[in-house]
């Protein structure tokens, strides 16, 4: 009898460790993501995006994304995953890298964008230019790439220096044609789980060799030192952006920040221009490495001040006026990339250069020309 209860208690721990799905729908849970190049493991944001953190697990608890690949790889930037077109099998031993980023799980869910900033290691839905048009395929953030705050459901983010170890080993693939990293087994999620809170840190410890402290500060949201010397509370940082302000109370304004040209155009004729704008930055501008390259440096650059200025636009209305007939010009050249096909990196570049050319013509040149036939005739 003594031996008998051993054994249930030995197999009931054994269960407890090696079988986590089997615990509560409703218990809080995170997800390891494992692959060649490590373990990612996922924390949520329950509050700011249920619907898509139960759309997530539901479908790593399907075993959806075992398989799937990180199809899409930018350093500096993100990796992308979650198509089952990647998944690979004997039977799908040739794919089609053309349909790598199209697939999803036959539906889209709708989108909760809220006001967490896309740092470092957090975890967002991809989609297509629809704002409700995502369905399984997610990025992990590689370095701070705030320009996408508001326009994307952010969902969770990674969680101990082992999984921030493994983003920067994907991240740092070398790629190919349209970002897909040449060495395809280094991107590989073998197998996606979810793990219940209560038992992750026996699991992941016992499971993958996270230390234990790692895992325990993660669950109660510390972020501690490498070198020991601390701990503090982690807080996502959040911003208030302009595309956000219309399902937000409008007295947010008053925290103030993002971007001068979103707060132009907010509430005016302007405001689907330049939803229009970020569409094609999403699925032209950034599909290209130049572009993304772009992106980036000009993001860093913008941001820089652009806070400052979208802040005074909301103090003063005359000024707001001012900076969004200013930016009327800029506006409608960059609309003129909607009629550009672009196919290639070349094209790209070219297009680009036009429209800066194209600007500084209007904004640096026109003004020139126009001052000195002024001062000749005075």
């Amino acid at each position: 009898m003594k031996y008998l209860l051993l054994s249930i208690i030995a197999i009931s721990i054994f269960g407890t460790i090696m079988i986590p799905n089997a615990f509560s729908e409703d218990e809080e849970k995170l997800v390891v993501l494992e692959t060649e190049s490590g373990i990612l493991i996922i924390k949520f944001f329950p509050v700011d995006a249920p619907r898509t953190m139960s759309n997530f697990l539901e479908l790593v608890d399907s075993g959806y994304y075992d398989g799937t690949l990180f199809h899409r790889v930018i350093n500096s930037f993100m990796i992308q995953g979650g198509d089952p077109n990647t998944r690979l099998s004997m039977e799908n031993i040739n794919m089609d890298a053309s349909k790598w980023g199209t697939g999803g799980p036959g539906y889209s869910i709708a989108a909760e964008f809220n006001t967490i900033e896309h740092d470092r290691g957090i975890v967002s839905m991809a989609r297509s230019a629809h704002p409700d048009s995502a369905g399984s395929q997610f990025f992990i953030v590689h370095q701070d790439s705030n320009f996408l705050d508001g326009e994307y459901t952010v969902f969770g983010r990674i969680i101990t220096e082992t999984s921030f170890e493994t983003l920067d080993r994907i991240a740092n693939l070398k790629t190919g044609d349209r970002d897909i990293p040449l060495d395809i087994s280094k991107a590989v999620i073998y197998k996606a789980v979810s793990v219940p809170v209560s038992i992750a840190v026996p699991y992941l410890s016992g499971q993958y060799g996270v230390p234990n402290y790692e895992i325990q500060y993660a669950i109660i949201n510390k972020v501690c030192m490498p070198d020991g010397s601390g701990c503090t509370d982690y807080r996502p940082d959040r911003m208030i952006t302009q595309s956000i302000m219309e399902n937000v109370n409008t007295s947010s304004e008053a925290q103030g920040g993002g971007c001068l040209i979103a707060t132009a155009a907010f509430g005016s004729e302007m405001a689907p221009q330049v939803q229009f704008l970020r569409e094609l930055r999403d699925n032209t501008v950034l599909q290209t490495e130049s572009g993304t390259s772009f992106m980036t440096g000009f993001n860093q650059f913008y941001y820089s001040f652009s806070p400052v200025i979208a802040d005074y636009e909301r103090e003063n209305t005359v000024f707001k006026e001012a900076v969004k007939i200013t930016l009327t010009p800029l506006l409608t050249s960059l609309a003129l990339l909607q009629y550009a096909d672009i196919d290639s990196e070349s094209e790209m570049l070219g297009y680009g250069i036009g429209v800066i050319l194209l600007n500084i013509g209007m904004y640096f040149v026109a003004p020139a020309v126009l001052i000195m036939k002024i001062r000749k005739r005075i």
